[in-house]
């Protein structure tokens, strides 16, 4: 994680960058057939991308692959839920290095 990347979490809070990352998950990987599927999450921009690449949780296809989210079906909101809290995990642990 960049100093960039820090600086922007420590001025917005874990709490809205929780927000925003619930909110990329809802629109970008959540619904049956993403649009853009596997080019949705850029690489740079925003702390929560970053963290997505890492954990696998890009798109469905890494999701597919790594943690058997099935495609073609609507994440339901409690698996959403487990995404965020597993992409704020790493955001955390990434901000104590």
């Amino acid at each position: 994680m960049s100093k960039v990347d820090r600086k922007y979490i420590a001025e917005k809070g874990m709490a809205k960058i929780r927000s925003h990352c619930a909110d990329f998950i809802q629109t970008r990987l959540a619904p049956e057939n993403p649009p853009n599927d596997g080019k949705q999450t850029p690489m740079r921009g925003h702390p929560v991308f970053k963290a997505q690449h890492a954990c696998a949780c890009c798109c469905r296809s890494c999701l597919a692959k790594w943690w058997k989210v099935p495609r073609g079906v609507e994440i339901s909101n409690e698996r959403q839920r487990g995404i965020v809290d597993f992409l704020m995990a790493w955001i955390e642990l990434e901000m104590k290095r």
